[in-house]
């Protein structure tokens, strides 16, 4: 199948019930594993590209690979700009290929995030891309829960927001954050829950890297249509990466290091995929 706009996944997964992972790359290493995950649970999935690494990673070169690996596969799949900062990032990648696109302008101010929001979707529409955005800030899991918790998605701001924009998908703060959990995390789910009820369009998390499978399934449960994981997968490639070197020998040839980072990364996708998609119905 060719690349497909986040929407045609997520819709589903917030009609049923489900959802679909947001798997964050950090080289180009990471894109087999995760697509075989997919394949094998025969699970759409989402391969997204924080934009700090778009120059590391070549958004270009990434883009035309997952495109060729999509062919291949039965089940859908969305490339994803994770965190884009500007209308020019978001431009650059839907001209490399991107079939969907986060406009990151949580930190601006309302009227402006506003604003360039919704010329980003004027434009992306134009192409069949989707559109996902943030509203509210979504802090770092070392922060103390106070300060996770203290930019919280405004539930009136969201709904007005969404109208205005026309965006596809809505990125929240719940009290979940980004990294390594220090504290927490302490989920709003009666914030999230009202939400969910208000608002048109699929909800995504960010930062679901180690939360408790309890409270994954609980979200899913109130509708969450698409949750993040990035830490978990570097560190689930790392840890590959450490157990082969520390049994190198000098005639170990660099496809045995990397097949166990490999292996590692498609074990917890497919971990994280049968998690996010206990209700489905199939």
């Amino acid at each position: 199948m060719k690349l497909v706009p986040i929407t045609d996944l997520l819709d589903h997964a917030r009609k049923n019930r489900y959802a679909v992972g947001g798997f964050n790359i950090f080289n180009l290493e990471m894109v087999n594993p995760i697509l075989r995950a997919a394949d094998t649970e025969r699970s759409a999935v989402a391969i997204q590209v924080y934009s700090g690494d778009l120059e590391n990673i070549n958004g270009e070169y990434i883009a035309a690979m997952t495109g060729v690996a999509a062919q291949e596969l039965s089940v859908p799949v969305a490339l994803h700009l994770d965190h884009g900062a500007s209308y020019e990032i978001a431009m650059k990648c839907i001209r490399w290929g991107f079939s969907s696109i986060m406009v990151d302008l949580s930190r601006s101010n309302f009227e402006e995030n506003i604003k360039y929001t919704k010329k980003v979707v004027r434009e992306a529409h134009k192409r069949g891309v989707s559109i996902e955005a943030e509203l509210g800030e979504i802090y770092n899991g070392r922060d103390p829960v106070d300060k996770q918790k203290s930019s919280l998605t405004d539930i009136t701001r969201a709904v007005r927001f969404v109208s205005e924009t026309g965006v596809d998908a809505l990125a929240v703060s719940i009290g979940t954050a980004h990294g390594v959990y220090t504290y927490g995390p302490d989920i709003d789910y009666k914030r999230l829950e009202t939400l969910s009820k208000q608002l048109p369009v699929p909800i995504v998390v960010h930062g679901g890297s180690y939360i408790p499978d309890k409270a994954v399934i609980k979200m899913v449960q109130m509708g969450v249509a698409k949750i993040n994981i990035g830490t978990e997968l570097m560190f689930a490639f790392y840890e590959g990466l450490r157990d082969s070197v520390k049994k190198a020998e000098k005639d170990l040839f660099p496809r045995n290091v990397l097949d166990k980072a490999h292996k590692k990364v498609e074990e917890l996708t497919i971990k994280k995929i049968r998690l996010f998609n206990t209700l489905r119905v199939k």
